[in-house]
Order: C-alpha cells, then sequence, then structure tokens
C-alpha cells in the first residue's frame, strides 16, 4: 500500500541546513516526505499564496535575508492561516519560542538537538493538531451559528406568541368588565388566569432559553435602586391585594440611591422573587429590603424578600435552584408554574457577580437574599437634588421622519432642545460640534446604521466623543448586542420605548382620553394616548397622516421587491415600517413587520405571503387609529 507523502515547504537560507534537514526526513522510513526548499521570505508567502493546498506543514527558520523573527511567522501564518508551521531555528531562547507558540506555531525545534526521527515525528504530530484544531473550529463555528440561529427565533418568537396572548388577556379582561352572569363571569376569569399562566410559563422559558443558550451580557449605567425596588412593588401590588397580603418596602440607612449596573436584570430577579413569595403566601404580607453590606471599596447591597408563607422543607433545599423542579409533588400540584423562576434569578445573580441564598422553616415562611455588588455612581442624565429633571441636549439620529417627529415633540415638551439628523453621516457632522447631553441612535439607517455611526461618534477628538449613546431599535436581535456594546453604546432601547428608561431623562404623562375597546386588539392606546396628551391632538393626528402616506408607498414597494425575489430589500422596507408602526404604538402591525423583516433575512419562500398578510393588518390598524381619533 502506497502512502501519499508529506509535502513540506521548508523556509531555510542556509543550503547545508537545508539539505541536511532534506536528508534526516527522508531517512525515516516509515514516512514519506517531499521537500521543497525557498531561501526567501518572499518566495515562500508566494508560493503559499499560489496554493497552500500544494503542501501539508511548513519548517521555517525566522532569520532569512528578507524577513527577521516573529515577524517571519506572522508573514506565513497570515497568508497560511490553515497550514501547521513549525519553527526551525538557531536561536535557542526561551521567551521567542514561547512567543511563536503564542503567535500560532505548532512547536519550535533547536536545530542540532534533534535527531531525524524526533524531526519526523514533531512535522506529523503538528499536522495532525492542526487537523485537530480545524475540526474544533469548525464545530465553533456550527455551534454558534446555531446559538445566532436560536437567538432569532427566540426573538421573533417572543413577538409572535406574546403579541396575540397579550390581546386575548386584554379582550377577556374587558369582557370581565361587562354584565355577565355569573356561569359567564367564571369563564372569563379562568380565561384570564389560563392566559396569565400562559405568558408567565413562555417569559419564563424563553428568558431561561436566552441564558442556556447565547449567554446575557450586562448594561452597565447609573439607575436609582430604591426606585427600582418602588416600581416592582407597584407592580405586583394588585397582585398581592388580591390575596389581601400586605406587600411593604424598607431600605436600610446608608444605601447610596445612584449605582451602577444592569437595573433591567435586578428588576427581573426581584419580580422573580417577589412574585414566588406572593405565590406561596396565604395569609400575612410580604417585605422588600435594602441594606448595604459593609465593605472596604464599593458596595454591595443586599435585596431580602421576606413572606409568611408555606416556607421551604430542608430536605428539598438542595434543589431549589434547578431548573423546571418545584418542591415536592404535593406543592406542584397546588402552585402552578415551570420551575424556572428560581433558577432564572441564580443565573442572573451569577452573571451580576453576586450571591443569591435562602433562610426558611416549614409553614414559617421564608427570606430570600440576594447580594450584588452595586459601586456608587453619578447619573449623567438627571440631577441628584431630589432627582429633579434638567433640561438636557439631545441629538435624535434617525432616518424615519415619524419617528423623529414622535420622539422630538415629546422631549420638546418636556423642555429638553433636540437637534434631528436624518442619517449617520448628519449625526457624526452634529456631535462633532458638541454641547449634547445624549445621544440616540437609530439602528439600521442606509449607508451607516447605528453602530457605525457610534464608532464615528466616539473617535471624535476632544469631549465630543464621551457623550452617552443609546441605541433604538424596531427588532432588537442578541447576535447585534456585542457589537453595539463594542461601540461604545450605553444601552438599546426597543420601540416603543418610554423615555423615562433612559434615567430621569423624561417623567409622568398628561392625562388622556379612554379609547372604545374595539380598538385595543390593533393599537397599544394606552401608549399612543399617553403620547397624543405630550404632543396635542392635531400633532398626533399629523403623524397618523404621514405614516399612512409614507408606509403606503413602503407597503407596495414591499410587495414589488418581494415577488421579484428582492428579498434583502423587502426586508429593509419591512424594517423601516415596523420602526415608524413601533412609534405609534401600532404594536400588531409592528410584530407582523418584524416577522416579514425575519422572514425575508433567513429568504423564507414564504415572505411573499407575510407580505400580503401584512397589507391587510396595515389597513386595519389604520382604520382602528382613526377610530380612536374619530377620523
Amino acid at each position: 500500500m502506497n502512502v501519499p507523502p508529506i509535502r513540506v515547504l521548508l523556509l531555510e537560507d542556509d543550503p547545508a541546513d537545508a539539505k541536511l534537514v532534506g536528508q534526516m526526513l527522508r531517512r525515516v522510513k516509515t514516512t514519506p516526505f517531499e521537500v521543497t526548499v525557498v531561501g526567501r521570505l518572499a518566495q515562500a508567502v508566494e508560493r503559499l499564496s499560489e496554493g497552500p493546498q500544494s503542501f501539508d506543514v511548513v519548517l521555517a527558520d525566522l532569520g532569512v535575508p528578507d524577513s527577521s523573527g516573529i515577524g517571519t511567522l506572522n508573514a506565513l501564518t497570515r497568508v497560511a492561516p490553515r497550514l501547521p508551521v513549525v519553527v526551525l531555528t538557531g536561536n535557542d531562547d526561551d521567551a521567542v519560542a514561547l512567543e511563536a507558540l503564542k503567535r500560532g506555531a505548532q512547536d519550535y525545534l533547536v536545530k542540532g538537538l534533534g535527531d531525524a526521527f524526533i524531526l519526523s515525528r514533531v512535522v506529523r504530530y503538528a499536522i495532525e493538531r492542526k487537523m485537530g484544531e480545524e475540526v474544533l473550529r469548525e464545530a465553533r463555528d456550527s455551534a454558534e451559528q446555531a446559538a445566532r440561529a436560536k437567538s432569532v427565533f427566540l426573538a421573533m418568537m417572543g413577538h409572535e406568541i406574546r403579541t396575540p396572548l397579550n390581546g386575548v388577556l386584554g379582550m377577556a379582561r374587558l369582557l370581565l368588565e361587562t354584565d355577565l352572569d355569573p356561569r359567564q363571569k367564571s369563564f372569563a376569569e379562568t380565561l384570564v388566569s389560563s392566559g396569565e399562566l400562559l405568558l408567565g410559563l413562555v417569559n419564563d422559558i424563553l428568558d431561561f432559553s436566552r441564558l442556556d443558550a447565547e449567554g446575557m451580557t450586562l448594561a452597565v449605567e447609573p439607575f436609582d435602586v430604591l426606585d427600582t425596588v418602588e416600581e416592582v412593588r407597584l407592580v405586583l401590588a394588585s397582585r398581592a391585594a388580591e390575596k389581601d397580603l400586605a406587600l411593604s418596602c424598607r431600605f436600610g440607612a446608608g444605601v447610596r440611591r445612584v449605582v451602577s449596573g444592569d437595573r433591567l436584570r435586578l428588576r427581573q430577579i426581584l419580580f422573580n422573587l417577589v412574585g414566588n413569595a406572593i405565590k406561596f403566601t396565604d395569609r400575612g404580607g410580604v417585605e422588600i429590603g435594602v441594606e448595604p453590606l459593609a465593605v472596604e471599596q464599593g458596595q454591595i447591597l443586599r435585596f431580602s424578600v421576606k413572606d409568611s408563607g408555606i416556607g421551604i422543607a430542608p430536605e428539598i433545599g438542595a434543589q431549589l435552584f434547578t431548573e423546571f423542579w418545584q418542591g415536592d409533588s404535593g406543592a406542584a400540584r397546588r402552585f402552578d408554574g415551570a420551575g424556572l423562576g428560581l433558577a432564572i434569578c441564580k443565573r442572573l445573580t451569577d452573571l451580576m457577580g453576586g450571591v443569591i441564598g435562602y433562610d426558611s422553616l416549614p409553614d414559617r415562611g421564608s427570606t430570600f437574599r440576594v447580594d450584588l455588588p452595586l459601586p456608587p455612581a453619578e447619573s449623567p442624565l438627571a440631577e441628584q437634588s431630589g432627582g429633579s429633571e434638567r433640561p438636557c441636549r439631545v441629538l435624535l439620529v434617525d432616518d424615519n421622519e415619524v419617528n423623529r417627529e414622535v420622539a422630538a415633540g415629546l422631549l420638546q415638551r418636556r423642555g429638553h432642545h433636540v437637534v434631528c439628523a436624518c442619517d449617520g453621516h448628519e449625526g457624526v457632522e452634529a456631535a462633532a460640534r458638541g454641547g449634547f447631553d445624549l445621544v440616540l441612535l437609530d439602528m439600521r439607517m442606509p449607508g451607516m446604521d447605528g453602530i457605525d455611526t457610534a464608532r464615528a461618534i466616539r473617535a471624535l477628538p476632544g469631549e465630543a466623543a464621551k457623550v452617552p449613546l443609546y441605541l433604538l431599535t424596531a427588532n432588537p436581535v442578541k447576535e447585534d448586542e456585542a457589537r453595539w456594546r463594542e461601540a461604545g453604546i450605553l444601552g438599546c432601547l426597543a420601540k416603543p420605548f418610554r423615555f423615562d428608561h433612559i434615567g430621569h431623562l423624561l417623567s409622568g404623562s398628561d392625562a388622556a382620553p379612554r379609547a372604545s375597546a374595539q380598538d385595543t386588539d390593533l393599537v397599544e392606546v394606552a401608549g399612543l394616548l399617553s403620547d397624543m396628551g405630550d404632543l396635542g391632538r392635531d400633532r398626533m393626528v399629523g403623524l397618523v397622516e404621514l405614516f399612512r402616506t409614507s408606509s403606503a408607498a413602503d407597503l407596495a414597494a414591499l410587495a414589488d421587491h418581494a415577488q421579484a425575489g428582492r428579498l434583502a430589500e423587502a426586508g429593509q422596507l419591512a424594517h423601516r415600517m415596523a420602526s415608524a408602526a413601533s412609534s405609534l404604538h401600532l404594536s400588531p402591525l409592528a410584530a407582523k413587520c418584524r416577522a416579514v423583516e425575519d422572514a425575508a433575512r433567513s429568504e423564507d419562500p414564504e415572505t411573499m405571503a407575510r407580505a400580503e398578510e401584512l397589507a391587510d393588518l396595515w389597513a386595519r390598524s389604520l382604520a382602528a387609529v382613526g377610530r380612536v381619533f374619530d377620523l
């Protein structure tokens, strides 16, 4: 049986050394070698550029007439990154050897210190290791691609499932406000409770899947701890009141209110813990506590959730933070849930560098503790005296006219000065002039997207580069997060966003008229009418008409692109429509636009059918807005 030879490219300028290496390799009878000798780096690069597949390995002296040292190795690995390189040199320097291995060399041999057998074995092992690296690299790339696909799928499913489910719950709650006989009322109440359970399960599973599959990175920004805790209490107060439970907060002395960390992750932990405490407590109450722990540097805050509920038996405590596990069988039958809440809390706490634990006795209640490092910080957007708002200069960069009008109107009504830019280039030019307290960047703009714009702003000289940057997007995708964080963006807001999400930039909203029940399935009426209270009815009507005109043109062009198979262009138009629809709180329409965008990105053959569904929903959504404003 003929064994194919190992093809060696030998970079060696000394003819005697080159001849000796060739003789040593040919002396090994078990493995045939085919050696090609070049004396200059340029010649080696030329041969590898013509066809790196012509060789199996490179043996290289780092000191040749046209190159020396690690630069020689860098040039070889750059031109043929998938080919193993073994350094064969007269320089017996451990520091150089270590550096060579760090830069990609498979091995480092010193001339004269080995025989033919050792040399041939090193070459063969180098080839095998490189092949192993390639297999691992391909497996890693495949796993990353699968994780990205899962991330996009989860983002889409979040919209596709939760949007109609919220509509079902909203209509069921409205049904409960009508005149129903006892039997009908029981049916409606069951519909609401079952829908809320399903929504909670969907949220938990999606959150856990994101943590498990792709990981989460933290948004580190200033926020008010006590406001965050109070927000959790207010949201869950009605659930506690339904069981006649007291829900209170206790703040210890010495807590620095404005800290640096991830507010949303902290809020998610507290929602899970307080929600569990309410669920497992029938009498008494639940208390949320915050107190500082004594540390030499920074600040560690202890968040505690204390209840007077059923408690936890010692024998089941070891499994408490295990996913899909919920107490004993009796508890699992009595209390609904997927058993993911505490598992999510544990993973989020670990991600934030904290510790979670609990104290409990059966029938004596439980206290869960979360210790998190949250160093004090200064809010860049609000004065510290009472949290009062100050006028800010805001640069708003968005290519969509509807989005600019809505955002600028709301900011201006609250006393802020807004400068609008229609694209990334205008945004960079405006930022270069300086004087801004905040920059809001649309994610996807033609020519120069939000991330590229952020990089250009961060590259500006002087103070202009230090302005806080936030990203706006109608379709946030997890795979983009590493890119925008690397570009110096502090956070990402999904449209439609409330401006109180950005520190204390904005606060409160004016009273708004009520809308008819028939519109709530197509329009997020509360948000739309709240914005109308800020902008005024005439301006909101003008924005609706502007959206009607611009989106009609986009919709027609989208259908043409989809029918012709130009899916990239169709996806861009769908994204633009989603952005504007979100700003007007047309949530189902925005979700359908995102579905069309995702289908176009994945080259789904059903994109055309989805575009036709989008046209029908667009007409019904605008009709619903017309009913809200009596148009």
